[in-house]
């Protein structure tokens, strides 16, 4: 946290409402505005953090993010604008956040963080937020964040609900300190769960997840209110309700002292994908689609197959049969869908029938996110 600075006369009169609040004064409001948050990610919880953040008065705001906008991101992204859709989002988001608050200063950096630059990109930060939507990188800043010691407001979003959490752990951190790796030990595998392009988001969860983790972060930022390292907080849109529950240090698990390889399910195409993939773009193979027709329209691979949306097969299970008799005995038959996790689910359902048929299922790995 930057020195102790006198609030600027505008910064005084545009946050007078908020100083009003019992318990919440000038002190208050100087903490927020003489501390420096990062936030990893200019997406859908990224965007509204760093606007509540920039209103509420936190003084400086870093964000990364290597991406640009694209249309499917406005849904939910709430800085951008169609007119946006190509540029650098932390540019975009940066000059948004400028002009809703003149007074405060923002780093926008166009890359990624990685194990090379994660730890020195932490020097002078009061608290890390992950608003980033991979396991590799929230598993990589949990590792940062506690071998700084910085504390950690992380979330998670997918479909109608959301997670968040203060994890604080490491150098500095209370005795009872806790980390993400308290929660979730190892790295899951990326392909092995769907992420929102799979199984998409509602564009308003991101925004009420995105707030929840705002509130926590003014609260432990000014030091107001009741904020607890490792309480867990779940969200769910369709009930509206909020569960919690206390995730304890567990004393058997060693602290982060190193930053290690970080598997992005992205990152590095399998050997049979690409066979796969080859030998499908050049018409060797016939293919089978099994994502929705609004996913489709959206992007496909260069050679489309046959589109088979499993919600029709769940309405109507003999509809698998029809489609994969339209193949011809000997033929393998590559299943994709968005990630991978919906082609591997049908050819496991479905290998006896295409057994039966003559016919072999091979599940395209990466889908359509990776080949496309």
């Amino acid at each position: 946290m930057r020195c102790c600075s006198v609030l600027p006369e505008r910064e005084l009169k545009r946050t007078a409402r908020q100083m009003n609040l019992p318990g919440f004064g000038p002190e208050q409001q100087e903490r927020l505005h003489n501390s420096h948050v990062l936030v990893i990610g200019a997406g859908g919880l990224g965007c509204p953090i760093m606007q509540t953040l920039a209103a509420t008065g936190v003084g400086h705001i870093t964000v990364w993010d290597d991406d640009t906008v694209d249309l499917t991101n406005i849904h939910r992204q709430i800085l951008f604008n169609a007119h946006d859709v190509g540029r650098s989002k932390v540019e975009v988001a940066a000059e948004r956040l400028r002009a809703l608050q003149p007074d405060i200063e923002v780093t926008a950096v166009n890359d990624r963080l990685t194990p090379d630059n994660f730890l020195e990109a932490l020097e002078g930060i009061d608290l890390l937020i992950d608003g980033s939507d991979t396991f590799a990188t929230k598993f990589l800043a949990a590792d940062a964040a506690e071998i700084t010691g910085t504390p950690l407001m992380w979330g998670s979003v997918l479909r109608y609900r959301g997670d968040i959490a203060l994890w604080w752990s490491g150098p500095g951190a209370p005795a009872d300190g806790v980390g993400l790796r308290d929660l979730y030990p190892t790295q899951p595998d990326a392909d092995s769960v769907p992420d929102c392009a799979t199984a998409g988001v509602l564009g308003v969860t991101t925004s009420v997840v995105g707030s929840l983790m705002s509130t926590e972060a003014v609260k432990f930022l000014a030091g107001v209110g009741d904020v607890h390292v490792g309480r867990l907080h779940m969200y769910e849109a369709l009930t509206t309700t909020v569960r919690q529950f206390t995730v304890v240090r567990d004393p058997a698990r060693p602290l982060a002292s190193m930053l290690g390889a970080y598997a992005d399910a992205c990152a590095a195409p399998s050997t049979e994908g690409q066979q796969l993939f080859d030998a499908l773009t050049a018409h060797h193979l016939p293919s089978l689609d099994v994502r929705e027709p609004h996913e489709k329209a959206i992007a496909d691979l260069p050679a489309p197959g046959l589109n088979l949306p499993l919600s029709e097969v769940e309405r109507d299970p003999s509809a698998a049969k029809r489609a994969l008799s339209s193949f011809f005995p000997g033929d393998d038959v590559v299943v994709y869908c968005a990630g991978g996790v919906r082609s591997d689910q049908f050819v496991q359902e479905h290998a006896e029938l295409a057994e039966q048929l003559g016919i072999t299922l091979h599940s395209l790995p990466g889908g359509v996110q990776r080949w496309g």
